[in-house]
């Protein structure tokens, strides 16, 4: 604390130039003072902070209030060395927690021995809180809002602005004061001055609570108790020996670890964010679709929920905790990439929820106990957590292969310390328009993706322009953690959990719950009009169609959707046929092309590229009917069992990538529905007799359609044909499946310029990697002793004949870039 008198009389002068404060219970204090040091009793001050404008505030009060000053020396001759004020915070905090328990104050030690030799003398310890301005829940204008009064310790740079802003509406609380002499009465020695300690910093608490509301950030405890943590000390103990540094450089690091990690959640900026994005929304969009949250209250009574959204756009993360406000919900945890954690943005984040995690700490236990001990403290409190389980924003608009490593650290956190139950939401968020449309564009043209800065975030959100239509949160069915357990591990709880030594069970769980998870995303689905006009639009070679027949497709796919049984959850817009064009043009993502015998609706080559990712928001409730429509691409006439074998090749490879629903051996009933309605529509026509379905004449409107509904699926057949066909070419044994990825990416590209295959989806790196992956799994190939992929009897019998789901025209073209000799 600082005492120089004229530094501290100028100091005061100019912070009342901004400052006007008042006193509360000031009274009582008053006739503590009468008499002062000179009846043996000794009053002193206790603030929570070592804050020079919390102590010229008290000082400037006691003034008008004629009690005796912080900052004057105790008369008492035995303890003229200190002042009448102390604070309860530490002056090296860090080293304090690092060592694991603060130092004895010497004024308290000093205070305590003169008690004990003089039984006549009386210290009482009176807290105080200094507020600056009324709390953030009374205050109305957003900089107000911004710089109000919190639970955390104020930097300089902040206290600051505080002062400005809020300065002239400061206010002091006085509380009861404390009696030294009877908490030594009613202990030994030894913890009076804990006792102490423990008491003043439990009334400060309860000042701040009564005025600012329960602290929702526990970060200033938290990181200590980390610390603490056993797990946590012993990993900083393998890290001082591995690393050959002393224990404390070692906890330093940790520490380290913890202040990047750690969110640090503050009413302010939550305030202030549900102010900003209600403005936002407004602003930019139509409104927010909320679907299928009315049961989350009642689960939240009993679950510990972990929300696990779809990752489309950057705004996720703002969205789904307004929504979930909004709700009446707790706002969760978010997991945010490191990445985000930049000057200014980050620490935005941070107080409105957000922790940070790297994309990858494998090879470091330190930095991965600390991210596991953390997510379990939540779990262990009640806090629900979201993240992102497919890893990072899709750029296809697909739902990516989940990551596991954020889910396995939640059901390893819940089998160790046995809390709630837990259950995973998750959640289909679905917009018609995207503010990063045109960086997406770009990375799917090829262009790298760039990184974050804070610049370039700063820029993007200056360029917001425009009109964005609305957006979709969706909640799918809860999946209950302890149905996954019993299923991989009946006797699950009566078993020890060791995280050293995880069970071989476990793996199965977490793998079990990402695809409960991934269906339960896809089964939330809520297809909006871009959706569905971009899904007609990109099936057709000319990316141009009639209105009339686009609005005979609209109406077809919005009646599959409905008559198809996928999931009840799954909802569609209510606009019309004619009502979707119009959108879509007012979202500029379609032209109108007028012409007297009828218009065309039309779309150009980037919103082409850019609408591929609305369509593929919800392919998945396409791909089926489609891939059955691509069975009459080589063939005018094929039996209903041709159709099964046809759909028993290919649809493994669309379920693992699609996350579908159904198991292979389930589909045989889905496939009679879909052919039933296609027969209803006229897009088949049935021979009874030898059980043979026949697609219309090609003049037909219905054979259109038709064709329109196999065009869907068709960039992804015809990329795994590709595939197939490459290893069939080259043999079994000659190429690795690096070589593979690296052969196919380059050779879809060419494919694509040589025949404008306009979809990106076409030569996507994630696709490719993905298919080889489910010919591994399926064992249509397997890896050889030198890294080889060789091929099975399997994939030469059944696979070839998927090339009959493909137009003969692609069929050619790929093998004819197969046998052209390398250059």
């Amino acid at each position: 604390m600082r005492f120089s008198s004229p530094l501290n009389y100028i100091a005061e002068k100019i912070l009342y130039l901004f400052v006007r404060s008042e006193s509360l219970d000031a009274k009582s204090t008053q006739s503590l003072f009468i008499g002062g040091d000179e009846n043996n009793t000794i009053n002193i001050y206790v603030l929570e902070s070592r804050s020079w404008s919390d102590l010229l505030v008290l000082k400037h009060e006691c003034k008008l209030l004629k009690i005796t000053s912080p900052q004057s020396r105790i008369k008492n001759p035995l303890l003229k060395r200190w002042h009448h004020v102390y604070s309860v915070a530490q002056a090296q905090p860090l080293k304090a927690w690092l060592t694991q328990g603060a130092k004895i104050s010497p004024m308290l030690d000093s205070l305590q021995q003169k008690l004990i030799e003089n039984s006549e003398l009386e210290i009482n310890f009176i807290p105080v809180v200094v507020f600056w301005g009324r709390p953030v829940v009374k205050q109305k204008h957003w900089l107000r809002v911004l710089f109000s009064d919190t639970w955390g310790l104020a930097g300089r740079s902040r206290r600051l602005f505080t002062i400005l802003i809020n300065g002239r509406n400061t206010l002091l609380q006085f509380s009861p004061a404390i009696s030294f002499r009877e908490l030594l009465t009613q202990a030994e020695n030894d913890d009076a001055i804990d006792n102490l300690q423990q008491k003043l910093h439990d009334r400060l608490i309860e000042i701040k609570t009564a005025t600012l509301g329960p602290d929702i950030s526990h970060r200033r405890t938290l990181v200590r108790e980390l610390l603490q943590n056993d797990s946590i000390s012993a990993a900083i103990e393998m890290r001082s020996a591995t690393d050959k540094i002393p224990r404390l450089d070692a906890a330093k690091i940790a520490h380290d670890y913890l202040d990047e990690i750690v969110a640090d959640r503050s009413y302010i900026t939550i305030q202030i964010f549900q102010r900003i994005l209600t403005a936002f929304w407004n602003k930019f969009y139509r409104g927010i679709d909320v679907l299928h949250g009315g049961n989350l209250k009642t689960l939240a009574l009993t679950h510990e929920l972990v929300y696990v959204p779809c990752h489309r756009s950057h705004v996720d993360y703002l969205l789904l905790s307004y929504v979930i406000h909004g709700e009446g919900l707790a706002i969760p945890c978010i997991a945010a990439g490191k990445n985000l954690n930049m000057p200014v943005i980050g620490p935005i984040l941070r107080k409105s929820g957000a922790f940070f995690i790297r994309r990858s700490f494998k090879g470091n236990a330190l930095y991965s106990t600390i991210m596991f001990e953390y997510v379990a403290s939540q779990l262990s409190t009640g806090m629900p957590i979201e993240y992102f389980i497919e890893g990072g924003r899709s750029r296809t608009g697909r739902l990516l292969q989940p990551k596991p490593g954020m889910l396995a650290i939640t059901i390893r956190a819940f089998l160790k310390y046995k809390q709630r139950p837990v259950a995973f939401i998750p959640v289909y968020i679905g917009y018609e328009k995207m503010l990063e449309s045109k960086s997406y564009l770009a990375e799917l043209e090829g262009q790298d993706k760039k990184s974050e800065t804070l610049f370039s975030s700063l820029r993007s959100i200056l360029k917001i322009r425009g009109f964005y239509g609305s957006v979709t949160a969706s909640f799918g069915e809860p999946v209950l953690l302890t149905e996954i357990l019993n299923q991989a591990q009946p006797n699950w709880e009566i078993q020890s959990f060791d995280d050293r030594h995880r069970p071989d069970w476990l793996k199965v769980a977490v793998t079990q719950t990402s695809k409960r998870i991934m269906q339960g995303i896809n089964s939330a689905c809520a297809v909006n009009a871009i959706n569905l006009i971009s899904t007609a639009l990109l099936a057709t070679s000319s990316r141009t169609m009639d209105e009339t027949e686009l609005m005979d497709m609209l109406s077809f796919y919005k009646m599959l959707i409905d008559k198809l049984d996928y999931d009840e959850l799954i909802t569609r817009t209510q606009l019309s046929d004619s009502e979707i064009i119009r959108h879509a043009e007012k979202l500029k993502f379609v032209q109108r092309r007028q012409h007297e015998l009828g218009d065309f609706i039309a779309l150009d080559s980037n919103n082409a590229i850019i609408l591929t990712y609305y369509r593929n928001n919800t392919l998945h409730l396409f791909a089926l009917p489609s891939l059955i429509a691509c069975c009459f691409n080589s063939s005018a006439s094929v039996t209903r069992e041709t159709i099964y074998k046809y759909i028993r090749i290919a649809y493994p490879f669309l379920k693992t990538e699609f996350f579908l629903p159904w198991d292979v051996e389930d589909t045989e009933p889905v496939i009679d529905e879909i052919l039933q309605l296609m027969l209803e529509n006229g897009l088949l026509e049935y021979d009874t007799p030898i059980d043979c379905f026949t697609r219309p004449a090609i003049s037909t409107e219905q054979h259109a359609r038709l064709s329109n509904l196999s065009e869907i699926i068709a960039p992804v057949l015809e990329l795994y044909y590709m595939i197939f066909a490459m290893l069939v070419d080259k043999g079994s044994g000659v190429l690795s499946r690096s070589r593979l990825e690296e052969l196919c990416y380059l050779m879809a590209q060419r494919i694509s310029l040589m025949y404008q295959t306009n979809s990106p989806d076409f030569f996507d790196k994630r696709l490719i990697a993905n298919f080889i992956d489910s010919l591994l799994r399926l064992e249509y190939v397997t890896i050889n002793d030198d890294d080889k992929l060789d091929i099975s009897d399997l994939a030469l019998t059944e696979g070839v004949q998927a090339r009959r789901l493909l137009d003969k025209d692609m069929q050619y073209n790929i093998l004819q870039i197969l046998r052209k000799p390398s250059q």
